[in-house]
């Protein structure tokens, strides 16, 4: 007879036997394989092909049930749409902020863990995002109707037309569009001296912003989502803030990794784009490589 063990799940607190838990829904990571030219890597071993992205055992089978609903409902009403270029526009109910809330809340729960047993960030860091994860956590199990003051936004990262010259030599040899557009990332950040606490979520271009505390100089336009019903468009926003500070670090994490991917590697995604031969112009990256490469020449 097979004994299983059971763990305290992390949302409702129930002992279960856990099941792995996507910090980013597969949805994203199945949608990232599907419309890649060849295998995808993580940036913390780029020499190592992956098959998932990161999941980890968090929740029971009734809380993982609990969030699944809310992804079917993202992934019909807005990612998928927004990726095939169907719409812009994208008119929302209550289940999109739920659905936020939860990607937002796995990434800040494990990050967590990290922070209280390696002493990461400070009291006062460390006691916002403790309050935080709790109202989120209620939030979630339905123990409350709103988050207080935790924000959720969404900011599409689309096609750059042009670059500032003060932006220039900051995003000339990053490849934003190939960086955002081709990758998935979930993390929390936390600027102490400013108070600035949150959870940035990368998916294929649609990132998620959830801010835990914001500072007296952030200014967001056209990026917040109502706890309720509304609409957001990927046009006309703007980033007034410190995150800018983490689309950077993004770009240039996903840099790092592709210049520490070995000759052998780099041989063998030049072999699968030869072969895909003219296929390859089908495939997103094409689009991505050729705005990235405007960007570099400005």
């Amino acid at each position: 007879m097979e004994i299983k063990k059971l763990q305290k799940c992390a949302l409702c607190g129930a002992e279960a036997e856990l099941e792995l838990s996507h910090i980013i829904p597969k949805m994203a990571v199945r949608t990232l394989k599907k419309t890649s030219v060849g295998n995808i890597r993580n940036t913390d071993n780029p020499n190592m092909v992956v098959q998932d992205s990161e999941k980890h055992y968090m929740l029971c089978g009734d809380c993982e049930d609990l969030f699944s609903e809310d992804e079917t409902y993202f992934a019909n009403m807005m990612f998928h749409p927004y990726l095939q270029g169907e719409r812009i526009r994208f008119d929302y109910d209550d289940r999109l902020f739920y659905f936020l809330t939860s990607v937002s809340w796995r990434s800040l729960y494990w990050d967590l863990l990290d922070f209280v047993e390696n002493h990461v960030v400070g009291i006062d860091a460390l006691e916002c995002l403790i309050k935080s994860e709790k109202i989120m956590r209620d939030f979630l199990l339905h123990k409350r109707s709103d988050t207080d003051n935790i924000e959720n936004h969404i900011f599409f990262f689309d096609d750059i037309k042009e670059i500032g010259y003060d932006e220039s030599s900051r995003l000339k040899d990053l490849k934003p569009h190939a960086t955002f557009h081709r990758g998935i990332t979930s993390y929390t950040f936390c600027y102490e001296n400013e108070g600035i606490y949150g959870t940035i979520s990368n998916m294929m271009g649609i990132v998620i912003l959830t801010f835990y505390r914001f500072g007296k100089d952030e200014k967001l336009v056209n990026t917040k989502v109502e706890n309720g019903s509304g609409y957001i468009e990927a046009k006309d926003q703007q980033i007034v803030s410190v995150v800018g500070n983490e689309f950077t670090h993004i770009m240039k994490t996903a840099q790092g990794a592709s210049n520490s991917i070995s000759d052998a590697q780099q041989e063998k995604i030049v072999d699968r784009i030869r072969k895909s031969g003219d296929a390859i112009k089908d495939f997103p990256i094409f689009k991505d490589w050729g705005n990235d490469r405007r960007i570099s020449k400005q």
